[in-house]
């Protein structure tokens, strides 16, 4: 039998419904954070649409979570170009990969597992770039990368773990 994306108990209607939500509510966050961009160092970002990954994998389901973190990547590579869609795309699963890992597996804190995703983002950027680049001068970045990192995760952990209980209520039969 054919396995699907949706969870057993939802309907094909909620599930796009609830899927297309959350696609918009990471591309609206993604579009804002870019605002603030033009005021940031090259290569930092808040990464407020991360929020929206880390729900999906909390309450409807690791599959559905990465299609949304796909999703993202080709949001990015429409709206930003080729250079920028790699980089999101390679620092999003990084960060896919450890957020998905850490919830399933610990019992670790939002802001804990937010940043630990937030670090993976990074060493995925800095991946991608060194393939753009051919050169590994890109991971003496990294140190500011990594700083920023850590502040980013915090707060998108803070984020998370304020509105979380209200959007589970939206999600939970997603």
């Amino acid at each position: 039998m054919k396995k699907s994306l949706r969870p057993e108990n939802t309907s094909p209607a909620r599930y796009i419904a609830v899927m297309g939500m959350l696609f918009a509510v990471s591309a609206v966050l993604n579009w804002v954070e870019s605002l603030f961009s033009a005021f940031l160092p090259a290569g930092l970002r808040i990464g407020l649409a991360n929020i929206v990954i880390m729900a999906a994998i909390l309450s409807i389901n690791l599959p559905s979570a990465f299609l949304l973190t796909l999703l993202k990547g080709a949001f990015v590579l429409l709206t930003r170009g080729a250079t920028a869609g790699m980089m999101s795309m390679c620092g999003g699963l990084a960060a896919f990969a450890v957020t998905a890992l850490l919830f399933r597996k610990t019992r670790a804190s939002y802001i804990l597992i937010s940043v630990c995703g937030a670090l993976a983002h990074t060493a995925g950027q800095l991946a991608a770039a060194r393939l753009i680049t051919g050169t590994g001068a890109v991971f003496a970045y990294g140190a500011v990368l990594g700083a920023s990192s850590l502040a980013a995760g915090i707060c998108t952990g803070i984020v998370l773990r304020a509105v979380f209980p209200k959007l589970r209520q939206v999600l939970k039969s997603a």
